[in-house]
């Protein structure tokens, strides 16, 4: 009888071990399940921001968010705002752009153009782009409104190398901005180009 009680007795505390150990196991794969939905969260989230990054828009294109600097470009210090200056943006090149707060990141003295392309990638008729400065643009003769140019400029994908005319012409200064999007809450470095009425102080 005492054999059969001890037998009895180990039989239960061996079941009670099992059943704690299973009730521990499924916490901790529900504690690694609830871990890695998070993570995957947090990758989608991730994901999400970074096509949105890759997918800013302007005029139908998709900016190129690592375009160049044109080389050769003479800085203003006489402008009528100044490199690390806070503005208001007055233009609306873009969705989310109206209205952003901005610091000024370049001031150059150089002429304005604002021009009609066929992107190179296929995409419709781009009208009245604001804006390419005079480096950017390749012509037999002066720039002036009506003349037809090639494009040198990489602001958006398809612009590089495409062909089209000169809408009007602004004497300058030419501007880039430093803005966080109001749509996107994405932040733009070196935005080209504003012209001096686009902006306003803060």
């Amino acid at each position: 009888m005492k054999v059969s009680k001890v037998l009895a007795t180990t039989s239960m505390a061996a079941l009670g071990l099992s059943l704690f150990g299973g009730v521990g196991a499924n916490a901790s794969m529900t504690k690694d399940m609830h871990h890695s939905d998070k993570s995957s969260m947090n990758m989608s989230a991730m994901h999400k921001k970074d096509k949105s990054m890759h997918m800013m828009k302007m005029d139908g294109l998709t900016m190129n968010m690592h375009s160049a600097m044109p080389k050769g470009l003479k800085k203003d210090t006489h402008a009528k705002f100044h490199v690390g200056e806070k503005v208001i943006l007055k233009a609306d090149h873009m969705k989310g752009m109206k209205n952003a707060k901005a610091t000024v990141a370049g001031v150059y003295k150089t002429k304005l153009y604002k021009i009609d392309f066929k992107p190179t990638n296929g995409s419709k008729e781009v009208k009245n782009h604001k804006w390419v400065v005079a480096s950017e643009l390749s012509a037999k003769g002066a720039l002036k409104a009506g003349k037809a140019v090639t494009v040198k400029a990489d602001h958006m994908y398809g612009m590089k190398g495409a062909k089209g005319k000169i809408v009007s012409v602004n004497k300058g200064p030419a501007y880039t901005v430093n803005f966080k999007d109001k749509k996107t809450g994405m932040n733009i470095k070196n935005h080209k180009w504003l012209v001096q009425s686009e902006l306003k102080s803060e």
